[in-house]
């Protein structure tokens, strides 16, 4: 399956193949050359459809380059193929810690039996798991809904991280949300269920500038010590940064 959301759409379906080992050498060598990059993300696509043989080989390389401090994967495996995650790919993960893990669950309906026991083999093998949700319309724009799915992720110990604004791309546009939907999210979340369960809602910028926080505004007044907070409940309430507080 395609993301049609996602941020890498550009570049996939063109030729439905994997990248050949000399660019995948090509990338290595570049992280090797540029001692300033401690975290390598390995996506697509999907990174574990991959061969567990070829996983093993780059993340190999990865562990024998110094500066290389995390490796991360993005995978939608658990939510769409839970069956991929086998004993042998865990035992290949197991071997390159530390491993981050971001899947994409969108519905608490996509958190089955089958997605948890692929959580708790890639957590037994010492993976740490996160969820990068998409808002869409008439899936999860509720806040009920999403208080759900990431209240479900957490019992199966998978973090949420992001709620990503759906991209205007052809044929998903239909999914596309208000931004005040988005923030009116997040207003339910905070408060209203544990601070577990609350991730940042994302924009993400367009012509590559990145990945841009959206929250709504707590922060009514700033005067150097003195500051007025809005508080979840909706509350103003003044406070001194120095201690003299009302």
């Amino acid at each position: 399956m395609y993301c049609r959301h996602c941020q890498r759409r550009r570049n996939i379906g063109e030729i439905d193949v994997h990248k050949p080992r000399k660019a995948l050498e090509s990338a290595i060598k570049y992280i090797k050359e540029n001692t300033e990059i401690r975290d390598v993300l390995i996506t697509g696509g999907d990174a574990l459809l991959l061969s567990d043989k070829q996983i093993d080989w780059l993340l190999t390389e990865l562990d024998n380059i110094p500066h290389v401090e995390i490796k991360r994967i993005g995978t939608r495996t658990p939510v769409t193929m839970p069956q991929r995650i086998t004993p042998e790919l865990c035992a290949v993960l197991e071997k390159h810690p530390p491993i981050y893990i971001n899947s994409q669950f969108n519905s608490p309906l996509e958190v089955t039996p089958e997605a948890k026991e692929a959580c708790d083999r890639l957590i037994k093998a010492g993976v740490v798991l996160g969820n990068q949700a998409v808002l869409l319309k008439n899936v999860n724009n509720n806040a009920n809904v999403m208080k759900k799915l990431n209240q479900s992720l957490l019992k199966i110990r998978v973090r949420p991280y992001y709620i990503f604004h759906a991209k205007a791309v052809k044929g998903t546009r239909h999914f596309i949300t208000g931004i005040d939907e988005g923030i009116e999210i997040m207003e339910q979340l905070r408060g209203h269920t544990s601070g577990l369960a609350v991730p940042t809602y994302i924009i993400n910028a367009p012509n590559g500038y990145g990945k841009t926080p959206i929250l709504p505004q707590y922060l009514v007044e700033n005067k150097g010590e003195q500051i007025t907070l809005r508080t979840w409940e909706k509350r103003i309430i003044p406070y001194n940064l120095g201690g003299k507080s009302h």
